[in-house]
């Protein structure tokens, strides 16, 4: 399959009636994105003849660590269609069933958890991204602004799904907690 098929897939899959993949999958994806381009500027600086000794093993030591972290933003895509099947599931349990409230609000936590794992995912991108920038070379440069971007744009619309799931659950210290983490999510854009 060329690598395009996959993205046109995705879009379109994006783009149906479906409720899934919706915003979170499509945050998860875009910070993946994000964190491929820093790979690929940082595997692209490597190949460099002039590269110095010191740089070389840093970048090395930066690209294991976002691949590792890509991996994960990969993986949030379907966990964000799971937890919102999760909560499908536990909107259909009868309204008299004792263990609807209990199976509803941690279905919402998780559809809230997801995409906030999502923006910490970003933001320790983010943070890698800034170290490693000026070691990247110039004529890479746009690509590491683009996915500077990227990551940005990953982190807000995390938030929106944080928000949207955050305002049914019924736990005031669980908001609490995704409230503070949403600050820290948006100060990092």
């Amino acid at each position: 399959m060329e690598w395009y098929t996959a993205a046109e897939r995705f879009t379109e899959a994006l783009a149906s009636s479906d409720p899934t993949p919706g915003g979170g999958a499509a945050a998860a994806q875009t910070g993946a994105m994000g964190c491929a381009l820093l790979l690929m500027a940082i595997g692209t600086t490597l190949k460099r003849k002039t590269i110095e000794p010191q740089v070389k093993i840093h970048l090395e030591t930066s690209l294991r660590r976002l691949g590792s972290l890509k991996n994960q933003l990969k993986s949030y895509v379907k966990q964000d269609g799971e937890a919102y099947a999760a909560y499908l599931t536990a909107k259909h349990i009868p309204k008299e069933d004792s263990s609807r409230e209990p199976t509803l609000q941690t279905a919402l936590q998780l559809a809230a958890q997801v995409p906030a794992d999502t923006a910490a995912t970003a933001v320790q991108i983010l943070k890698e991204l800034e170290i490693i920038k000026q070691d990247i070379a110039p004529i890479i440069q746009a690509d590491v602004a683009c996915a500077k971007h990227l990551l940005q744009a990953a982190i807000r619309c995390a938030v929106e799904n944080i928000q949207a799931n955050k305002m049914f659950i019924k736990q005031p210290e669980i908001v609490a907690k995704l409230d503070k983490q949403i600050q820290i999510f948006l100060k990092s854009c």
